[in-house]
């Protein structure tokens, strides 16, 4: 079994460019967490590349064995100092969970 944890987030930017910087601060802090925290199996963040304004900025995408993997991810403290940095960026969040 895989549990597919998805959250995208909308990035308070005024402009596409500050968004795109945005996204990249928030990308290098999301994306050594891969190799960082064990539960996770696979990890990856994109930027949105269409209908800017429209759709959401930023989606990460994370996998992991089952939802005890998600509980080990959530409160590990290289993950909560990811999240630090993605709130200070993020005015709306969005995330859905499911087996794959």
């Amino acid at each position: 079994m895989t549990l597919r944890h998805i959250v995208s987030w909308k990035l308070s930017g005024e402009t596409r460019e500050a968004r795109d910087a945005q996204a990249a601060e928030i990308g290098s802090a999301l994306t050594p967490l891969a190799e960082l925290v064990p539960s996770v199996r696979a990890l990856s963040v994109h930027r949105n590349e269409l209908f800017d304004g429209d759709n959401w900025d930023l989606t990460l995408i994370v996998d992991f064995d089952d939802a005890a993997g998600l509980a080990e991810y959530a409160p590990h403290p290289e993950h909560v100092a990811a999240g630090a940095v993605v709130k200070r960026h993020a005015v709306g969040r969005v995330a859905t969970d499911f087996t794959l």
